[in-house]
């Protein structure tokens, strides 16, 4: 009788299961932290473009002692400073160094070094939160502890770029992350089980969209300080008859508020000098509607 050997499963099988079960909860969760929120991996990005960064260095120190080699008079301007460049004791012949495999080489890496870069440059532009808003993918990573997965920042791939994200908010964000990090952190001092449940257990998942929270309480914020900054001195100019007392309140308002507005949102030079000479503008139609016979 032939005996038949068992067929063993394919190596990885259950780590590809495992892999595609929480693809799976993550790319059908009813929360938009979920379903939006990627790993930006900014450690290990920056790391492959130093690689690059020092491959291309090698071969760029090569090129340059091969034309220095050459010993050819520099251009009357010389903006590269070749004739202050450090010559190497020992330089391989150009016949040895620059080949056709050596452009080829040196043409990859740009390539790749200068698509990586504009990639990271777009990513870092991104809208952030911390991987701690979302307890439901933060319970799928058991390799983190809860300072790393407060650390840890998601990307929202569904929202624009954080360009013209004010300070102001971005402060805000800063806060509500500690501020929740704060909470979960005495929640899981208490919890044995550490951040959340294995995910399908737990049915109701705890969520912070510090984006949204933070762009709300950012113009609720300066709705109320412009109208704050407006109401105020017409309120106290009304009761003022004296033109040097109003001049002085518009003053001091005017200087306070560049202040705020440079200090707190992303302005441009431009869009302070507009904001600041809209501001003037407005209260000095009240000081000159002031009749002069006031100023006695």
């Amino acid at each position: 009788m032939s005996t038949s050997t068992p067929i063993s499963e394919p190596l990885g099988r259950t780590d590809s299961v495992d892999a595609f079960r929480k693809c799976w909860i993550a790319s059908t969760a009813d929360n938009n932290l979920t379903l939006h929120g990627f790993r930006r991996f900014k450690t290990t990005q920056l790391l492959n473009l130093r690689f690059l960064e020092n491959e291309i260095a090698d071969m760029d120190h090569t090129i340059y002692q091969a034309g220095l080699s050459l010993d050819l008079s520099p251009s009357p301007a010389d903006r590269l400073g070749l004739q202050h460049g450090k010559r190497d004791a020992e330089v391989p012949k150009i016949n040895d160094v620059i080949t056709q495999e050596f452009i080829s080489k040196l043409r990859h890496l740009i390539k790749e070094y200068n698509e990586a870069l504009a990639a990271f440059n777009n990513i870092m532009t991104m809208e952030t939160f911390s991987l701690l808003d979302d307890e439901q993918q933060a319970s799928l990573r058991d390799d983190l502890s809860l300072y790393e997965v407060h650390k840890t920042r998601l990307l929202r791939v569904d929202l624009g770029t954080r360009s013209r994200t004010d300070p102001f908010q971005r402060w805000l964000h800063k806060y509500l992350r500690a501020f929740r990090y704060w909470r979960l952190s005495r929640k899981a001092k208490s919890n044995s089980e550490g951040l959340g449940s294995v995910a399908g257990r737990q049915q109701r998942w705890s969520y912070q969209n510090t984006i949204l929270i933070a762009e709300v309480v950012g113009r609720v914020t300066t709705a109320a300080l412009t109208a704050v900054f407006i109401i105020a001195p017409l309120a106290i100019m009304s009761h003022q008859s004296s033109k040097n007392i109003q001049l002085i309140v518009v003053s001091v308002c005017i200087i306070i508020l560049s202040f705020l507005v440079s200090l707190f949102l992303k302005v441009s030079s431009f869009e302070m000098m507009a904001v600041s000479a809209g501001y003037a503008a407005v209260l000095s139609v009240f000081v000159s509607n002031v009749p002069a016979s006031a100023e006695r």
